[in-house]
């Protein structure tokens, strides 16, 4: 099998990297409209205060060999389209600030506290969890349902575009997410608490089944569903739906369970993930581990994981790659399933066995050496992110039975001057026997 690389195409150029190093001109997040194809691009910080700003939004009417820039009212026509004609997508939402509340130190926890009573609004509960980022960053966990009645819906914003209409109706669907566990970060030493909202950073997909299957992570540290105890790590989930959106069960839960050898200690656990069903019935599983803020480390191992019964029991992941930041796969019609990951770097690798067990050679888009020498100014000592000069969270869609495109950054691709610019871009991957 033979993986072909297109030509790269800029979408969008923005600052120049030593202007803004780290956040901005990342995260592309393509559609597919049928007549176009349209991406939203994040134009602001990387920061949970501001995930929910508006995305600069690009369309093609070409497969993507050319660009050009629409309004942000295209994002109300985004979405998966259900079985029954409508279409939905899940917002980005920023952090929600609790300045206001009174925060309950680990400290202040006495001998017969009670763990299941609720806060009463205003304040918050012991935390069932607290961790560190070495970056200067506090982060409480509690268990939802021990949060005030404001802060503890289990719910997802959600947009839909009703059947044959093109405006979207605002929703809020209802995520049965047992020992769902809410994060707030606060930066030392004295910095206002901010709760990390819960959208499913995954992409939907309408599974063979009729159903919306959606993957999701915990937050900064998470409850373990099977015993109620505390992990530092993320967990990965799969949640499913069943009345087009209305509401969600989770389908499936992978917990971290560090040993120091298949699973190390300084990892972030199980976080952004993704999964596609398989030609032979089986799923595959891959997620990221990787969680610079908590332990310093800028990449480690990307796992995978297959199931067999329609995502009910998964197999113990197991090392897929060294690296892995943001996988994400794409199944053609021709019967092939792509992978693409990166940081340091990025690959793209392919299966065509219908089963998920035999991957190809992985082939490089970018390389995961020293790229910090195509900078516009010379970097004596280069941070890892000038040494990778790139967000890495790639993303991909297909375009045709045989064909899908990349979507990922590059903050050292020149303009026409030849200054280099934070630029988002895509390229066709072409499979053929």
């Amino acid at each position: 099998m033979k993986l072909t690389l297109g030509e790269e195409r800029v979408i969008v150029q923005g600052m120049r990297p030593e202007e803004n190093p780290w956040g901005a001109y990342q995260f592309p997040c393509p559609y597919d409209l049928g007549d176009r194809l349209v991406v939203g691009v994040h134009v602001d910080a990387d920061d949970i205060r501001c995930f929910g700003t508006d995305n600069r939004w690009f369309e093609s009417r070409d497969k993507g060999a050319t660009w050009r820039e629409v309004g942000p009212e295209t994002a109300a026509q985004c979405g998966v389209r259900l079985n029954n004609g409508d279409r939905i997508y899940f917002p980005m939402e920023s952090g929600i600030s609790l300045k206001n509340y009174r925060l309950t130190e680990w400290t202040e926890r006495l001998p017969n506290y009670d763990r299941v009573a609720r806060a009463e609004e205003g304040t918050l509960p012991v935390p069932d969890g607290v961790t560190a980022w070495f970056v200067g960053r506090k982060i409480y966990a509690y268990n939802a349902d021990r949060l005030p009645p404001s802060l503890s819906r289990k719910e997802w914003l959600m947009k839909r575009i009703p059947a044959g209409q093109t405006e979207p109706v605002t929703e809020y669907a209802q995520v049965d997410w047992p020992y769902l566990t809410r994060v707030v970060h606060i930066d030392i030493p004295n910095g206002e608490p901010i709760l990390k909202p819960i959208f499913p950073r995954g992409r939907p997909q309408i599974g063979p089944d009729g159903a919306i299957w959606v993957p999701c992570f915990s937050g900064e540290g998470h409850l373990n569903p099977e015993n109620g105890w505390y992990s530092p790590y993320y967990s990965a989930e799969i949640f499913r739906s069943e009345d087009n959106g209305r509401t969600f069960t989770r389908r499936a839960h992978m917990e971290y369970e560090a040993d120091n050898k298949t699973y190390p200690y300084a990892s972030g656990g199980f976080s952004d993930s993704d999964f596609a069903f398989m030609p032979d019935g089986s799923m595959v599983w891959f997620m990221r581990s990787n969680w610079y803020g908590s332990t310093g480390e800028e990449w480690s191992p990307m796992y995978f994981s297959r199931s067999e019964d329609m995502g009910r029991t998964w197999t113990k992941p197991k090392v897929f790659s060294d690296i892995g930041t943001l996988p994400r796969l794409c199944s053609l019609k021709c019967g092939v399933t792509l992978v693409i990951y990166a940081r340091p770097g990025m690959y793209i690798s392919a299966c065509a066995d219908g089963r998920g067990l035999e991957w190809s050679a992985p082939v490089e888009l970018m390389t995961g050496g020293d790229r910090s020498a195509l900078a516009n100014v010379k970097i004596e000592h280069p941070t890892f992110h000038q040494w990778d000069g790139a967000c890495n969270n790639p993303e991909l869609i297909p375009i045709s039975d045989d064909t899908a495109l990349i979507f990922y950054s590059d903050f050292y691709y020149p303009d026409e001057t030849g200054v280099k610019r934070k630029t988002i871009l895509c390229r066709t991957v072409t499979v053929a026997p």
